[in-house]
């Protein structure tokens, strides 16, 4: 995993990570001084411009890499040709946006998501919450999140609606 602060690398930590490397620093030489070469899989969950490059070294021949943000200037998928690396974007609104034939399979995705918080095989990232859901508690969750400092997930709720 990658954080930055100690309050975030702690709080990777107690998620169960066995090593983080520092996202300011550079990824490369971090993960290969922990005496990986490669590494298998890596979901990018910030920055896909930022550590495009970094990634398309680090992934191992043959393997996958996910991501959720968008890119804001071209990727180059060439790097990962020599690799025979995957490359994939994963949106949770894919399926209801399109319509498509599968798009029951997201119900029955976030039903299991749900068991599994509930018996405690998965764990919250949710770290703040804050109700009501009005405008002011909008304004304060997206000053958390743009803050850039924000550790976990912030919710804004309205449990009577």
């Amino acid at each position: 995993a990658t954080a930055s602060r100690p309050d975030s690398i702690k709080w990777t930590q107690d998620y169960g990570t066995d090593y983080v490397v520092n996202h300011r620093e550079d990824l490369v030489k971090q993960v290969r001084k922990l005496g990986y070469k490669y590494v298998d899989y890596i979901l990018e969950l910030k920055d896909l411009d930022g550590h495009w490059k970094e990634m398309c070294e680090l992934i191992k021949p043959e393997g996958h890499i996910v991501s959720i943000t968008e890119n804001h200037r071209p990727i180059n998928l060439r790097l990962l040709t020599k690799k025979k690396a995957h490359f994939s974007w994963e949106w949770m609104y894919t399926k209801s946006y399109y319509q498509t034939e599968d798009m029951i399979s997201q119900h029955d995705i976030l039903n299991k998501i749900a068991q599994m918080l509930d018996n405690g095989k998965l764990k919250c990232t949710m770290t703040k919450s804050l109700e009501p859901l009005n405008a002011i508690n909008l304004r304060k969750a997206h000053k958390l999140v743009e803050s850039g400092h924000m550790t976990g997930k912030v919710v804004v709720y309205d449990w009577e609606n």
